[in-house]
């Protein structure tokens, strides 16, 4: 039996890590190269951009190794079904329960690797990235504000100028484009001229026209002479606000009890709290039902049963997705919304499970 656990275990480690490799390579790239994107009006340097890789890669681990120990697992029972090695063991003896033990081994194994990957990797990387954008924007700041090119000021300002000037350690601007975002309104300045004084930390905005929209699609419409509001250069890495995906769980598990409760923001943050448990209690569902497809599939094209694995899988996070919304967005309570889903999968693993015992020499 020892043989027989042993056996079936490095099948489903070996095609994991295979698949592991492969779709960390391709993913990280994909995702790195679309991030990258928002870098590169800071001006990274090739240290920088490696390590924002290195951070990307570390985010994606978590649903990276689990789409690898479905594929594996997947991948392992299909060969095994091919080469006849299933029907073989139940010619020795072996039952549908023997099959099951060391998946179920492997598939706590996993649940634990996605656990930490999730709980603890995914918030700091993700915190990572945004203090090495900081870092760059405030970087960017600090220099010449350059002509003809979009300039982030802080979190909330974007700015375009198409002529620039310093004199005495002000800085003078005409033709200028400023949008402004913020939580609750969005909109953009248009003026003739404007300067900074980095000493007074004081934006002044000339002969211009103000436009923007709240969030219940108000439109509001500002004509000034002279528009004044402060950036205090100094306190953006200070005034950092990280995202409820950044922080760490006791952070928010903090700003929760902070939170008034029935607010869209708290639904929010809560949803967010169960999803670091449950997210990693998804590869269990995961495994089992690679395990199953793998026996009920029937082709011997490889490719087919790779395409098959990959749309079940998109399927299965799509409508993970779809119930998670619903408790992001109060529909229902973001736990309930978790455990409902979680139950009508067991549904469908309990439903072939039987299936599969009654009819177990049709599909072998």
């Amino acid at each position: 039996m020892k043989i027989f656990w042993k056996y079936h275990l490095r099948e489903y480690f070996f095609y994991t890590f295979t698949f592991f490799i492969i779709f960390s390579i391709i993913i990280t790239l994909i995702q790195g190269v679309n991030k990258l994107q928002g870098f590169l009006e800071l001006k990274p340097s090739f240290k920088v951009i490696f390590q924002i890789f290195i951070f990307i890669f570390l985010q994606l681990l978590s649903f990276v190794y689990s789409l690898s120990a479905f594929m594996g697992v997947l991948f392992a029972i299909y060969r095994l079904k091919y080469e006849k090695e299933v029907l073989a063991f139940y010619s020795l003896g072996f039952s549908f329960r023997d099959f099951l033990k060391p998946l179920l081994i492997f598939s706590l194994i996993s649940v634990i690797i996605t656990f930490l990957l999730h709980f603890f990797l995914l918030p700091w990387a993700k915190k990572n990235v945004k203090l090495i954008k900081m870092a760059l924007v405030k970087a960017q700041i600090e220099k010449p504000f350059p002509a003809k090119k979009p300039v982030p000021l802080g979190e909330k300002y974007y700015l375009y100028v198409i002529k620039s000037k310093k004199v005495d350690k002000a800085y003078h601007f005409k033709n200028i484009f400023l949008l402004e975002k913020k939580e609750k309104k969005k909109g953009f300045f248009i003026s003739k001229e404007g300067d900074f004084s980095p000493k007074e930390n004081l934006f002044t905005l000339v002969k211009g026209w103000g436009f923007f929209v709240d969030s219940q699609n108000n439109i509001e419409i500002l004509k000034f002479d002279s528009y004044k509001f402060k950036i205090d250069l100094k306190k953006i890495g200070k005034g950092l606000y990280f995202k409820r995906g950044e922080k760490s769980f006791l952070e928010l598990k903090k700003d929760i009890k902070k939170l008034k409760p029935g607010t869209p923001r708290y639904f929010r943050y809560l949803n967010e709290y169960y999803k670091r448990f449950f997210f990693p209690l998804s590869i269990l569902f995961l495994i089992f039902q690679a395990f199953f497809l793998g026996i009920y599939v029937k082709t011997s094209h490889r490719f087919l049963i790779f395409f098959i694995g990959i749309s079940f899988f998109l399927t299965f996070y799509i409508v993970y997705n779809f119930f998670s919304s619903l408790g992001e967005n109060g529909k229902i309570f973001p736990l309930w919304s978790f455990l409902i889903f979680y139950l009508l999968i067991s549904i469908l693993l309990i439903f072939q499970y039987l299936n599969l015992k009654k009819k177990k020499e049709l599909y072998l």
